[in-house]
């Protein structure tokens, strides 16, 4: 059985997990920005999270050889059910968890919790991040003093140069919200077996870290509720399963589909020339401005009567619209939403509304995408049963990453 090990450097900024075994060793370096304060170390819990997804494929039970929170054990004991039906092929088998010891902390009611974010520079993050930290999230809202940005995920570990350039956009965001941001660098990503259903564990991982100073973790949705598909890495239905007595982890943003969110974060121009949303391009941290990301985000702003400039390196046109791929249902449904938003205003440019159209129209009499957006009884009942994955992976089913 795996035995896990948590290292930590003298400065306390470079985390390992080891195993003691035929499982990957695990690393995460933690790089304050502008002044912020490095997260203290607090506790090992993050290990556990962030080896669960790959023990569970490998088949392996775990021993943790630390102490771990009884409200996280009882959370990733629901987490292993849920996804071990969801998706066999992945999560192979629920397996046992033992550690050194088990804990719970006392929550503190007598001051405004302190949360940290998980943020990209995109328009979905930024979106959390800027109406938490300007208070416009009524009762839900959280006092956000950290934003995490992680190199390693929709940013791959080579991609020194693009990151840094990702990293500048988005310490100005912060700085303009007041709100620290620390990056961590991790090979996560690279020794997990499914990255689209898992990397709600890598984020929450990560997130764990910031415990010692913060008690809750906001994780924004990729979609909002009407969009959404539960079975996905990062949801609202399972985000949940990672909460501890020390760290409540939230999903943000699911009442507000990208249309609102861009125009949220449009009445705030300063935000806009850093936003970042662009991964089907070169990794460079800038948006390339004509892949199904880059022109959707565009066309969200044209949707929310957001004025350009806008982040791209050319404007909206007829031609992008029309030529731009359509590779899962999602993008059709994004695309419908802006149609339904904007053909029957008079004052939006009748060439863009009659462009998006013509996209749907050729979508729909060419069968575009070819992928199919099955409901969740069609994916886990019988007869398919562990082949539902693989089917899955065969037809193309995925969802624009990076959308965060």
């Amino acid at each position: 059985m795996p035995s896990l090990q948590v290292h930590v450097s003298d400065d306390g900024l470079r985390r390992e997990v080891r195993s003691k075994s035929k499982l990957p060793d695990l690393f995460f370096e933690v790089c304050p920005r502008d002044g912020a304060v490095a997260p203290e170390f607090d506790a090992c819990d993050f290990a556990l999270i962030a080896m669960l997804p790959v023990a569970m494929h490998a088949m392996t039970d775990l021993h943790a050889e630390f102490e771990v929170d009884s409200a996280l054990l009882d959370g990733l004991d629901h987490f292993q059910e849920v996804w071990h039906a969801w998706r066999p092929d992945i999560f192979k088998k629920k397996i046992k968890i033992s550690c050194d010891g088990e804990y719970l902390r006392v929550p503190v009611y007598n001051r405004t919790p302190n949360a940290v974010a998980a943020f990209s520079s995109g328009l979905d993050s930024t979106f959390t991040l800027s109406r938490h930290a300007r208070g416009d999230a009524g009762r839900a809202v959280r006092n956000v003093q950290t934003a995490v940005m992680v190199h390693g995920f929709d940013m791959p570990l080579n991609a020194d140069d693009g990151f840094e350039t990702l990293a500048r956009n988005g310490s100005a965001i912060c700085a303009d919200l007041g709100v620290d941001l620390v990056t961590v660098k991790t090979n996560w990503r690279s020794i997990i077996p499914n990255w689209e259903m898992t990397f709600g564990a890598g984020l929450a991982s990560v997130l764990h870290q910031f415990s010692k100073a913060h008690d809750v973790a906001l994780i924004a949705t990729e979609e909002s509720y009407q969009n959404s598909f539960p079975v996905w890495g990062n949801s609202f239905w399972t985000d949940r399963f990672f909460s501890s007595s020390r760290l409540k982890i939230e999903s943000d943003g699911g009442a507000y589909n990208r249309i609102d969110r861009a125009q949220y974060v449009g009445r705030h121009r300063e935000l806009v020339p850093h936003l970042r949303v662009c991964w089907a391009g070169p990794r460079t941290g800038e948006n390339c401005g004509v892949c199904p990301k880059c022109v959707l985000t565009k066309l969200n702003f044209f949707a929310a009567g957001v004025a350009e400039p806008w982040p791209f390196p050319q404007g909206l046109t007829s031609e992008l619209i029309r030529g731009m791929p359509l590779r899962t249902r999602w993008q059709k449904q994004f695309l419908e939403l802006i149609l339904s938003k904007i053909e029957n205003k008079p004052s939006v440019d009748a060439s863009i509304v009659r462009a998006v159209s013509e996209r749907l129209d050729l979508a729909d009499s060419a069968r575009e995408p070819k992928h199919f957006a099955p409901t969740l009884t069609s994916i886990i009942s019988p007869p398919f049963g562990p082949l539902r994955g693989k089917i899955h992976d065969l037809l193309g089913f995925r969802r624009a990453e990076g959308s965060r």
